[in-house]
């Protein structure tokens, strides 16, 4: 546990003041808001490389598990002083958004003080928003069984490799399960997105009894649904190592592809177990060696 005064008002972690440290998120474990930023603290080397530079949007839970959540962009007038932030403007509204910009374990404490459990992460930087350096696919199976999500991750992996393309897959964090295939930087948002858009529809047209990107939830049917639009400026996708606020406190966790099975239980990855991890190879250590250009899209459509 953290550094705590004799109020138990705050506590310090990593010299950040976390206040009503003692306050329980999740009641069945026991687990507290200092157990948060703790975790954070302690993952910090492994997650921050996939926040530096990034705009961040926090997923704002003050009660954990009993109360309600929100997404928040934009912070202005809540954030310690030494926080950054940037100002983007919103195409929707005109207006300007301050956003967070990772990249500082500080920054990440700070945003757990405010509630959030969850960081979700730009897929590019602020100096280059229309140039991402990632690809990412969410491939939520509507029955809710990783199994499902699992078979269709490995045909995702077949048809990346079929491109050269080399991919890194993570629990959600539920039961769903994310690819990102890191870039090199030249093709914009809107070309990413397309061809994350043909390559889900050419899964879907391999295996359409299993894969679906089918955007209505009602004509599913029971399909994995191969969501393409976590690409695209704004759009975000939950960070490597991110808490998620669900119950037992799971971790979206890197992992090696022969992990990726239908045997699978990602909830065994969650903050109680997860930084076991921490002391094993880490499956995504060569990620941003193998910055990839994006091939034609004329070859996604297979």
């Amino acid at each position: 546990m953290g550094k705590k005064d004799k109020s138990d008002e705050t506590a310090l972690v990593a010299g950040v003041a976390v206040t009503h440290p003692a306050k329980i998120w999740w009641p069945e474990e026991r687990i507290a808001k200092v157990d948060v930023a703790e975790y954070y603290s302690g993952a910090a080397p492994l997650l921050l490389p996939f926040l530096e530079e990034r705009p961040l949007t926090g997923e704002r839970c003050p009660d954990g598990m009993k109360g309600e959540c929100f997404y928040q962009k934009n912070f202005l007038e809540e954030l310690p002083p030494g926080i950054p932030t940037h100002a983007i403007r919103a195409e929707s509204t005109g207006e300007l958004v301050h956003y967070v910009i990772g990249g500082a374990r500080k920054t990440v404490l700070a945003l757990v003080n405010l509630g959030c459990i969850a960081v979700h992460v730009m897929n590019c930087t602020i100096g280059n928003l229309d140039h991402p350096d990632w690809m990412a696919f969410d491939l939520d199976p509507v029955s809710g069984e990783f199994a499902e999500a699992a078979k269709a991750g490995k045909i995702l992996q077949k048809l990346l490799s079929e491109h050269q393309l080399r991919s890194y897959p993570k629990t959600s964090g539920g039961k769903g399960l994310h690819v990102l295939v890191p870039l090199k930087r030249g093709p914009d948002q809107d070309k990413v997105r397309e061809f994350a858009r043909a390559l889900s529809r050419e899964m879907a047209r391999r295996s359409p009894s299993l894969v679906t990107v089918q955007m209505a939830k009602s004509k599913r049917r029971g399909r994995v649904f191969s969501d393409w639009l976590r690409n695209g400026f704004g759009q975000t996708i939950a960070a490597p190592y991110s808490v998620r606020r669900r119950p037992h406190a799971p971790v979206s966790t890197p992992l090696h592809w022969d992990e990726v099975d239908p045997k699978l239980d990602p909830a065994k990855f969650n903050l109680l177990t997860v930084e076991r991890r921490f002391k094993a190879k880490n499956p995504w250590a060569d990620f941003w060696r193998h910055r990839q250009a994006l091939p034609d899209l004329k070859s996604a459509a297979g």
